[in-house]
């Protein structure tokens, strides 16, 4: 009763719904009762004979006989009716005087005709016999195989149909992020500030979301705004996603992942779904970080309607990612975090406050930082203990976390396909010099002649006992080992980063630069092509000192570098370009001076390099000798009593 109450009381709420279902059963009623009489005006039309076949054909199909039978039947006269089904050309159903009531298929009969068998000329046997021969219409197939057809008929198609929108469904929903990598939300991460190596500058700015995720209510009940977007920014491999891990690793969140490309779709429309989808997921598990790799992906509104349906469909996924930003609340406790290698991408409405209001710039690590990348990365692979993490971390300065976690996975590498048990020092000097140079060892390292070797021996044997004597830098190895463009190369690294240079640094720095020539021309009284980016490389610095340092006599204060172009005449820059001149001279004539009182370490190092052709570790410090500090002081006193 209470459930017919309730369908009244819905029926009541809705009344054009109960209207047309009483149309549907009035007209389904109407249905059945024409179909009823037409059934009825059928039969009355048809003998009796054929009635008592079609109504009750199971009764003769049941009592299947051979056709001997039948022929025997017909042969003896026993036949009273015999009923032929067109539909089933060779079955025949009859009835005996007997009553007994049987069925036949008598073979090689077609729709054409029963010609040859003995069904042919029927007509007239049973005209000479007396027995009626009718036509009638039955299905031979018993009543649970007629359901298994009707049912087969009727499935097959709604399963190809089926199959055809499950196929749209699953292509839809994938599209959407359905079971893509927005709904596969992460166990919130156990990575945390102290386990990203450098970015400290980063950490610190993040510490604010950090301090909003762990309270928000704090900050609402003051009517501070809560972070909504924090954009990270930096170059490539620096670690911009394993940032956004450590901070909902710190913050105790959840973390979901996407890139800028995951919103694009084959379908128009798909994509805002897609940022509809998963800022609700977002929501329904926050405390949330939503990280958006490669923002800039859909970082831009296009004009001019170039793009046509594509631009339409970017235009409204960056739309709807505003929109979904600006309707968090202040107790959503969901933080966006956005990285991007190009900032100049960025939609300026994506940066505005109450968006991605918060940039967080990401550098490449310090020389502390690369120590302990390669202390961590190393610690990873096994090794004899060889490799001296301090020069690896002074050779690879401007490389990122990436860059050197796959300059380890290289030589390691390098180290399996040689065979050797562990990975030595020397793969990882050699994978640097790959990274830094190229690529492997080139080709032409077998078309070098003798005296080609000889030349580049004595060149980075000058360029190494420059830098070392007046204190440049270490010199951490040499080779002449020819790799991508560089026939050879000495390593020279500073002892720290600092960010300011002194002109003395310089100075020497220009002299070393000039060392491979001038040992060229002292050993083998000529010089060759292989001097031609140290010159160029040479030049720039010189005339940088002049023009834009203030490192010049004849221009004081003054930096060209700030005049206009309109004032820079050509008595100017011929003024640049005589000082820097004669600054490279000042260096050639101390690498001379320098080159020739060392002339013995200078053979002994080229010889070394001849037979081995890479030096480093203690053999290099060897033949470099005495202290760089005590050797500059020895020639600085040298030069001043020269210039005396």
């Amino acid at each position: 009763m209470k459930s017919l109450k309730k369908l009244i009381l819905r029926a009541r709420a809705h009344p054009k719904v109960l209207l047309g279902l009483c149309i549907g059963v009035l007209m389904f009623t109407g249905l059945v009762a024409l179909n009823g009489m037409a059934v009825q005006e059928a039969n009355a039309r048809k003998s009796a004979d054929v009635l008592q076949f079609e109504q009750k054909p199971d009764d003769w199909l049941a009592h299947e006989q051979g056709v001997a039978h039948f022929r025997k039947a017909l042969d003896a006269g026993q036949l009273v009716a015999v009923g032929l089904v067109p539909a089933e050309p060779g079955l025949v159903l009859y009835t005996l005087k007997s009553g007994d009531k049987a069925s036949t298929t008598v073979p090689g009969c077609t729709a054409i005709g029963c010609a040859g068998t003995v069904l042919d000329h029927l007509d007239d046997k049973s005209a000479a016999a007396g027995f009626g021969l009718v036509s009638i219409n039955v299905d031979p197939r018993t009543a649970s195989r007629r359901w298994l057809d009707t049912v087969g008929k009727i499935l097959s198609p709604m399963l190809v149909l089926g199959i055809v929108v499950a196929a749209l469904f699953l292509v839809t929903k994938l599209q959407a992020g359905m079971g893509g990598a927005a709904s596969r939300l992460a166990v919130r991460p156990e990575i945390k500030f102290d386990d990203v190596i450098g970015s400290d500058e980063a950490k610190a700015g993040l510490n604010r979301v950090k301090a909003f995720m762990h309270d928000p209510a704090r900050y609402a009940k003051l009517g501070a705004a809560a972070p909504r977007g924090v954009l990270l920014v930096g170059p490539p491999g620096t670690g911009k996603t394993l940032l956004a891990k450590a901070l909902a690793g710190e913050s105790k969140a959840n973390f979901i992942a996407v890139d800028g490309s995951y919103f694009t779709s084959m379908f128009y429309g798909a994509g805002v779904s897609k940022v509809k989808d998963l800022f609700k997921l977002a929501r329904r598990n926050a405390p949330c970080v939503l990280f958006i790799d490669e923002v800039d992906g859909i970082g831009r509104r296009t004009h001019g309607g170039q793009g046509g349906g594509a631009e339409s469909e970017l235009n409204r996924i960056i739309n709807r990612v505003l929109v979904e930003m600006d309707g968090f609340e202040s107790l959503d406790n969901v933080v966006v975090v956005g990285a991007t290698n190009h900032e100049n991408n960025i939609d300026e409405a994506m940066r505005r406050p109450g968006r991605f209001d918060m940039l967080v710039r990401l550098n490449l690590p310090t020389l502390p930082d690369r120590e302990r990348l390669f202390e961590l990365y190393i610690g990873k692979v096994s090794h004899d203990g060889s490799a001296d993490v301090g020069a690896l971390a002074r050779m690879t300065a401007g490389m990122s976390p990436a860059e050197i976690a796959n300059t380890v996975n290289k030589a390691a590498s390098t180290a399996a396909e040689a065979g050797a048990q562990q990975v030595s020092s020397e793969h990882f000097l050699r994978a640097i010099e790959t990274h830094q140079l190229g690529g492997e060892v080139s080709a032409t390292k077998a078309l070098l002649t003798e005296g080609t070797r000889e030349r580049l021996a004595y060149h980075e044997a000058g360029h190494a006992l420059v830098a070392h004597w007046l204190g440049v830098g270490a010199v951490e190895r040499v080779t002449i080992e020819p790799r991508g463009h560089a026939l050879g190369v000495t390593y020279v690294s500073r002892d720290t980063e600092d960010p300011l240079y002194q002109q003395s640094e310089l100075t020497n720095r220009l002299a070393m630069m000039l060392g491979g020539r001038e040992a060229e021309l002292l050993v083998q009284g000529s010089v060759s092509s292989g001097a031609s980016d140290d010159l160029k490389r040479a030049s720039e610095l010189a005339i940088n000192m002049v023009g834009s340092l203030g490192f010049s006599k004849a221009f004081g204060l003054l930096s060209v570098a700030g005049v206009p172009k309109e004032l820079l005449g050509p008595d100017i820059q011929a003024a640049v370009l005589h000082e820097a001149r004669s600054m490279l001279e000042q260096a050639q004539a101390r690498c001379q001076h320098l080159l020739s009182s060392r002339r013995g370490q200078l053979e002994a190092m080229a010889q070394a390099l001849l037979k081995r052709e890479v030096l480093s570790g203690d053999e290099l410090k060897g033949l470099l000798g005495v202290a760089a500090a005590e050797v500059a002081v020895e020639h600085d006193v040298a030069l001043e009593a020269m210039a005396a």
